[in-house]
């Protein structure tokens, strides 16, 4: 009678089994990561590096451009990438800056900001894509 009594307490405090479905629903619900798995065309900011500038990406599906001229070239589509106005790898910045979307405005300020900084600062990290930054050198804009 007393393992009776026992297993009744052992059912109320039990939980009800959990099937497959309802978890992958509840992970339906959850998720809010970001899918990598296919490129979307638009404008991203990336880091290329630890302790480098924030770099503006625009991204696209495409005809390629002649290096030299600019010219659209007769070759197969393809995605494309720049990075603040300058053609960059394509798999250099994606998937990293799938996380980072920006707008139009933002992604031109990134490239306004580096075509100032060649300029009036050539010496500091915004002037030249991938450089570290020295936050001690006179040579860095302050961030205001």
């Amino acid at each position: 009678m007393v393992a009776v009594d026992r297993i009744e307490v052992h059912r109320e405090m039990s939980r009800a089994p959990a099937t497959y479905a309802d978890a992958q629903a509840v992970m339906a619900r959850t998720f809010r990561g970001v899918d990598a798995s296919e490129p979307v065309a638009g404008f991203y900011k990336v880091r290329l590096g630890r302790d480098t500038i924030i770099l503006g990406v625009r991204l696209w599906f495409g005809p390629p451009h002649d290096p030299e001229t600019g010219e659209v070239m007769d070759r197969s589509w393809r995605w494309q990438a720049e990075a603040n106005g300058e053609p960059i790898d394509f798999d250099t910045v994606w998937p990293k800056c799938a996380g980072g979307p920006v707008t139009e405005a933002e992604y031109r300020s990134l490239v306004a900001r580096q075509a100032w900084a060649r300029e009036q600062a050539p010496d500091s990290a915004y002037a030249e894509r991938g450089r570290k930054i020295d936050r001690l050198s006179t040579n860095t804009p302050l961030p205001f």
